[in-house]
């Protein structure tokens, strides 16, 4: 039998879109964690220091969040389409947080309070 007489099969080009919109999600991903690991320093809109030390690995980040000298560990961390988001015990709650950031700059909120009452973050620069 001749194989170069057969007919190529076409190519069932539906799952491209699929593919190509998991691929755009990895890369997005990747660059989150890359952007989020570090340590960054702000103020609530009352003035109160506060401080983030992150960890993002995949779409999970771990870390702390020091707050007027107390350090408590964040949970339930990970990377969202349009930012990020934790939980994180604050006295005696346990407060569901949200952040966005862009390049060196972050704002988080208490999800109880919302975005208008964010705190402000700039990341803190490794000493050379």
């Amino acid at each position: 039998m001749n194989h170069s007489l057969r007919r190529p099969r076409p190519r069932d080009t539906r799952l491209r879109p699929l593919i190509v919109a998991i691929a755009f999600l990895l890369a997005a991903a990747i660059g989150a964690q890359s952007a989020l690991t570090g340590q960054w320093q702000g103020t609530t809109v009352n003035g109160t220091p506060v401080a983030l030390d992150l960890v993002a690995k995949d779409t999970v980040i771990t870390g702390t969040l020091t707050r007027a000298e107390e350090t408590v560990q964040i949970s339930d961390g990970r990377v969202t389409k349009t930012g990020f988001v934790f939980k994180a015990r604050l006295g005696d709650e346990t407060e569901a947080l949200t952040g966005e950031f862009e390049g060196d700059r972050m704002r988080v909120w208490l999800d109880r309070q919302g975005p208008e009452r964010a705190a402000t973050f700039t990341r803190v620069k490794a000493k050379p």
